[in-house]
């Protein structure tokens, strides 16, 4: 019986890990700050490390529109060299920012199947 209860705090914690990593869907930034907060070890790693994705995966559309604005800004001023690096900069962002996403997912799915919460963002 004791098994049990051992096991079960284990899920918890895979459980709570998991939604840190998934929250960049529904509550982003302030869920994996919480779990960060009030959760005990490994548990509150995976929520500093998700925190750190989603702020990446966060700034960066912020930053990709910035950067499409000023090339499209400096297209029509005739400087071509300088949009072409700020459109490139936007493609690396965006590619950046689906990474994050992507890397997310990943690692909620991971902490989901493993068979304990020791598993080392």
């Amino acid at each position: 019986m004791n098994d049990n209860v051992m096991q079960s705090s284990t899920q918890g914690e895979r459980v709570l890990a998991a939604l840190s990593y998934f929250s960049i869907f529904f509550a982003p930034i302030i869920l994996p700050i919480f779990i960060w907060i009030f959760a005990d070890r490994p548990t509150s790693s995976h929520a500093a490390k998700s925190l750190i994705y989603h702020i990446i995966t966060y700034i960066g559309p912020i930053l990709l529109i910035l950067s499409i604005g000023f090339g499209g800004i400096l297209v029509n001023n005739s400087e071509t060299i300088t949009s072409v690096i700020m459109i490139t900069i936007a493609i690396i962002l965006f590619i950046i920012t689906i990474w994050y996403t992507v890397k997310n997912i990943y690692r909620g799915v991971k902490v989901l199947i493993s068979e304990h919460a020791f598993f080392h963002p």
